[in-house]
């Protein structure tokens, strides 16, 4: 037995005293409401309704079972409402991460607008370049750079960045400007650290990988602390044009062997595999696309 439909027609029948009408608002033969409501009578072993050729009325036990059903029906109807509401508007909490230099030069400086236009939605944004687990720590999004691994979510590219050697004028002054790989062997490196502890540098000219050898004067894991060292003349730096573009505008920083041109990193918006996405998640996607990141960067 369909347990919802019988309960849901035979309050109907009640309201209507008709089966044709009852019938025809949930959408079924009158047939089909007759069998419904006997296979609901014989699993309560009562009668719901008496019958007579001008009137159906609920008996006593029927008018107390409707009038608790009632209750359920309508409260099931504010259920669905409210997730309907949910997935069409943007309530609730919506829990982001997001690469920390990149996060803080692109996301949060825009960040007021998306809050400023959605007063109901709660944010909650995690700035971290740890690789989270988004289901099981219940993110619904993030933006991740570099290469895509996790074939179980959603990824969509909404930008790309070239990498560059850069240095101050001031260094190249006192130390050179390097004109080939070779000579990087002779400079100060500060060194982007990646969670994998990855610190090798490598680029290509003529369709030929070649990796670079330089000393680590500095080695950290955030690329605005390297930016600020290698502005103060430190020594050269390895950094996505995000980072560097600024600086590039300014002439704190100078772009060195241009011709290696290294490979580029993918940003992409990542999200849970999801039949229906939630509105809040698809207008973070569209306000990350308003933002023009959608070009190299």
């Amino acid at each position: 037995m369909d347990k919802l439909n019988a309960i849901s027609i035979f309050c109907k029948i009640v309201e209507t005293q008709s089966f044709t009408q009852a019938a025809t608002q949930q959408n079924m033969s009158v047939a089909m409401a007759s069998k419904l409501l006997s296979q609901l009578e014989e699993h309560l072993k009562t009668r719901l309704l008496q019958r007579t050729t001008r009137k159906i009325m609920p008996t006593e036990a029927g008018m107390m079972y409707y009038q608790r059903c009632q209750g359920i029906l309508q409260d099931l109807d504010e259920a669905d409402a409210s997730i309907s509401n949910m997935t069409t508007t943007l309530q609730g909490n919506l829990l982001i991460s997001v690469p920390r230099d990149f996060g803080l030069l692109f996301i949060s400086p825009n960040l007021p607008m998306f809050i400023a236009a959605h007063p109901n939605l709660h944010v909650e944004v995690e700035f971290n370049d740890k690789k989270i687990d988004l289901l099981a720590e219940g993110y619904d999004l993030a933006l991740r750079i570099g290469y895509m691994q996790d074939s179980s979510l959603v990824a969509r590219k909404i930008s790309t960045s070239s990498i560059h050697f850069a240095a101050s004028p001031r260094y190249l002054e006192r130390f050179g400007i390097p004109s080939s790989p070779n000579d990087l062997e002779q400079h100060e490196g500060l060194l982007y650290k990646s969670t994998l502890n990855q610190v090798n540098w490598q680029g290509a000219r003529l369709n030929q990988t070649q990796r670079f050898k330089i000393k680590s004067k500095v080695v950290s894991n955030n690329g605005l602390a390297l930016l600020d060292m290698a502005k103060a003349g430190l020594g050269i730096v390895n950094l996505p044009r995000f980072i560097l573009d600024a600086a590039f505008k300014t002439g704190e920083l100078v772009e060195i062997l241009p011709e290696y041109k290294q490979q580029e990193l993918e940003i992409h918006v990542v999200y849970p595999n999801r039949r229906h996405l939630p509105a809040k998640v698809r207008a973070f996607i569209e306000f990350l696309t308003s933002l023009g990141l959608c070009s190299e960067l």
